[in-house]
């Protein structure tokens, strides 16, 4: 970071454009009317342009994205009808004759790879950011407040107007709307993509408690504050009656727990975090009691999909494979599932299918073989950058940081074999933010020593 005045300032600017981009979509029904997506779109670009350097992005990750956007452009160039036979013999009875593109909806594809490179803009700010030494608690701040924010939404809606969406807007989507959410599920996940930034802070604020003076004053605060968001964000999660949030992010917990800790460092201490972790659950169990025999009844039906009668998630995913063999190498085109689907899964009754509810199918569904190759190395690339080998080595507050990443990393993925939470904008954003959280990390994990040695204290502890 320049120690300039205009070097600080520009990093304060992206930092205001990003919390705004990140508060803004929360409370405008999660980016979901083209207007807030054109001021996002807009944002972000102004954040791109105004990049001094590119920051570090992983190798493989760079490959993943140059695939993609070769196979975007693959999908959009007009070829002719006979090449296109080849690649897509499943859609040859309603492909058009002549030369046209490979995408059976062009424009949505298009759509599509706008919403990607948003997407990628957001990520980047995110990565400048935690790039820079004070820029980590910054970004986790955004995180949480963002949680909190839909949270303390979701729960002012259940009590004033729960059939509606933020109070005000009649829900058109389809689902149980909760806070600023049609879908009651896509709220979850937004908890799923913002709790982890609440315990980073609790974690690591209540290792600067054994300091002293200021520095433990502000760590108390910084405790208790994080306490209470976690707090609401879990009682609001399981009070939306969203059985696969609450299951998915226990999952996910246990399958990354072991990155939260050091045990030769653990003996002795473990008491007070134990009885703190009981007080936080007694708490959440209070304050969501009263829905808890909803959430056990909907475990029933996680399967099932509303509002589609007579038919399961099973006869979707069984519908979305049968149109990926249509055209196994490059997909119908990314963003034309909807358009497509109907072709081997009609809709029964008054719906309209529009969602696999399990975006991996239908990420392969629409960019085949190809796709799905990109889409796996950036998921082992990430995956071997959050081993536990590499993770628990180093020191605490970026030993938690990347231990929250894998929470929210796993829950998403997980969350998305059954839906489709990140097709809602606010949700790619925050899956964005750890994304680009995850590539700044990396290039500061690279100056410190992991090796057990005492490395200077990052600017601006406690996180």
């Amino acid at each position: 970071m320049r120690s300039s005045h205009r070097g600080s300032w520009t990093v304060s600017r992206h930092r205001l454009a990003f919390g705004a981009l990140l508060l803004g979509n929360a409370v405008g029904f999660a980016g979901v009317d083209p207007p807030t997506r054109l001021a996002t779109s807009a944002v972000v670009l102004l954040l791109i342009l105004d990049l001094r350097r590119m920051p570090d992005v992983p190798r493989l990750h760079r490959l993943a994205g140059f695939i993609v956007a070769s196979l975007v452009l693959v999908q959009l160039v007009p070829l002719p009808e006979a090449v296109r036979r080849i690649v897509q013999p499943g859609f040859a009875e309603v492909m058009a004759t002549g030369w046209a593109p490979l995408s059976l909806a062009p424009w949505a594809t298009l759509q599509a790879a706008a919403s990607g490179v948003v997407v990628v803009g957001i990520a980047l700010t995110a990565a400048r950011i935690a790039a820079t030494r004070s820029g980590l608690p910054v970004l986790l701040a955004l995180l949480a407040g963002t949680g909190v924010l839909v949270a303390v939404l979701g729960l002012a809606g259940e009590a004033g107007a729960p059939e509606k969406v933020l109070l005000v807007r009649d829900n058109t989507g389809g689902g149980s709307p909760y806070g600023p959410f049609v879908n009651e599920n896509h709220f979850a996940q937004a908890v799923e993509l913002t709790l982890p930034a609440a315990l980073i802070l609790l974690a690591v604020n209540a290792r600067q408690l054994r300091g002293s003076g200021g520095r433990r004053q502000l760590a108390a605060v910084m405790v208790l504050s994080a306490a209470v968001v976690t707090v609401v964000s879990v009682a609001a999660m399981l009070r939306s009656g969203s059985r696969g949030g609450a299951l998915f992010l226990l999952v996910a917990l246990a399958l990354t727990f072991p990155l939260w800790l050091r045990p030769q460092r653990f003996r002795g201490r473990r008491w007070p975090a134990v009885i703190a972790g009981l007080v936080l659950v007694g708490v959440i169990g209070s304050l969501s009691w009263t829905r808890l025999p909803e959430l056990e009844e909907g475990f029933r039906d996680l399967f099932a999909v509303e509002g589609v009668d007579g038919n399961t998630r099973w006869d979707l995913w069984a519908g979305t494979i049968r149109s990926w063999e249509r055209s196994p190498l490059v997909g119908s085109g990314l963003g034309s599932y909807r358009y497509v689907i109907g072709m081997d899964k009609p809709a029964t009754g008054q719906s309209v299918l529009e969602q696999a509810h399990n975006d991996w199918l239908e990420w392969a569904s629409t960019t085949g073989i190809v796709g799905a190759a990109a889409l796996l190395l950036f998921v082992v690339s990430v995956g071997l950058s959050l081993m536990p080998w590499r993770v628990r080595r180093l020191r605490f507050e970026f030993r938690y940081a990347l231990a929250g990443i894998a929470l929210a990393l796993v829950a998403t993925a997980i969350h998305e074999i059954v839906g489709f939470g990140l097709q809602t904008p606010l949700n790619r954003y925050l899956l964005a933010t750890w994304i680009g959280l995850l590539w700044g990390l990396a290039g500061r994990g690279r100056d410190r020593d992991g090796g057990g040695r005492k490395a200077a204290p990052t600017e601006g502890a406690p996180v």
